[in-house]
Parts: structure tokens; sequence; C-alpha cells
């Protein structure tokens, strides 16, 4: 079993066509959310809300074969952030989780 952030996984479950829409959707660009995901990069806070708020409905969406990732996940500033925690209580600190695919068949590659 691998430890990733949680935008890593997120990347690996979807595929290329929901990659892309998440980054229209979050107002980016793809290769922007794979700066994130292998952490190259820490979101701005406005950045990390969007992201958080496209993936909750992604997730949704897909009866939760994709992840949520919080953005807490993505900006160190919003992991600090008391409001934040209490708001999201164990999640605010879940900057990694364990993540064990099932298939490979819709994730894409990193």
């Amino acid at each position: 079993m691998t430890v990733m952030s949680s935008m890593k996984a997120w990347m690996q479950a979807a595929n290329p066509a929901q990659q892309a829409e998440l980054a229209q959707r979050a107002s980016t660009s793809r290769p922007y959310l794979y700066h994130l995901a292998g952490r190259f990069r820490d979101a701005s806070p406005d950045l990390a809300k969007r992201i958080e708020q496209v993936t909750l409905a992604m997730s949704k969406e897909t009866k939760g074969k994709l992840p949520a990732v919080y953005r807490t996940d993505l900006n160190a500033s919003c992991r600090a952030c008391e409001f934040a925690q209490k708001c999201l209580g164990a999640a605010a600190v879940r900057s990694d989780f364990q993540y064990l695919p099932a298939d490979d068949t819709e994730g894409g590659a990193i």
C-alpha cells in the first residue's frame, strides 16, 4: 500500500476526460493539477477552495468513485486555519491517506 497525496490519488482515479473537466470547472489547467498532485506546487487558497468544491461535486456525481480533495490537502495556510479545522474536523489535517487502486481501467497514469 502506498501513501500519496489525495490530489495524486484523485488524478489516478480519474480518467483524462475527468481530469480535464476538473481543470475546466476549477479554472485551472490539467498540467497544473499534475504539479499539485506531485506536490511541486502549493495551490492558492482560492484555487484550493475551487478544487475542493468541484471534487466534492464530482465525487457525488460518480457515487464516490472519485474521492474528494479538501482545500487543506492543497494549501498549508488552509491546513493551519482554525476555522477549517473546526468545519472539517479530522479531514482538515488529512494531507495523506492510504490508497490502493482496485483496478487501473478508469484511472489516468501519473
